[in-house]
């Protein structure tokens, strides 16, 4: 009866594996095809389904820094480009708002409009900020690793 008990046991535990590297597999492809939230919630599904697929959760951890690193990478460039284009809109706006209100003309929406630049830029470089820090963050980690 007890040999009865710890083939059963070594059944489901070789059956859990199979199933996690499946949803393992299955992220890794859904990281390849550039899908990188899915394979951030098959990643979280094998962890949060097959918690004893010790070493498949060992391998779903490094491709999840894999996919996190590749994300950040991606809004980095993203908010980059966006960055640059807003930077060189407000500068534009702002001097042209500073030699109307030298002259006297400047209007309160141009004036406006000016300020809201400004937040937007400063929010967006809060962000590109972020996601920098966070693509080192995830390197430091992958070389503890």
């Amino acid at each position: 009866m007890m040999l009865a008990a710890v083939a059963l046991v070594s059944c489901k535990q070789t059956d859990a594996q199979e199933k996690a590297m499946g949803l393992l597999k299955q992220a890794q492809q859904q990281y390849e095809e550039g899908q990188f939230d899915a394979a951030l919630a098959s990643i979280d599904s094998l962890r949060r389904v097959y918690p004893n697929a010790i070493e498949v959760r060992q391998r779903a951890l490094t491709l999840y820094q894999d996919v996190c690193l590749k994300q950040a990478q991606q809004n980095v460039e993203r908010m980059d480009a966006e960055l640059q284009e807003l930077k060189t809109d407000y500068n534009t706006q702002k001097k042209m708002a500073e030699l109307h209100h030298s002259e006297g003309t400047a209007t309160e929406e141009e004036l406006m409009r000016v300020n809201m630049l400004r937040l937007k830029r400063d929010s967006l470089q809060t962000r590109f900020d972020t996601e920098c820090a966070k693509v080192k963050l995830i390197r430091q980690k992958q070389k503890e690793g």
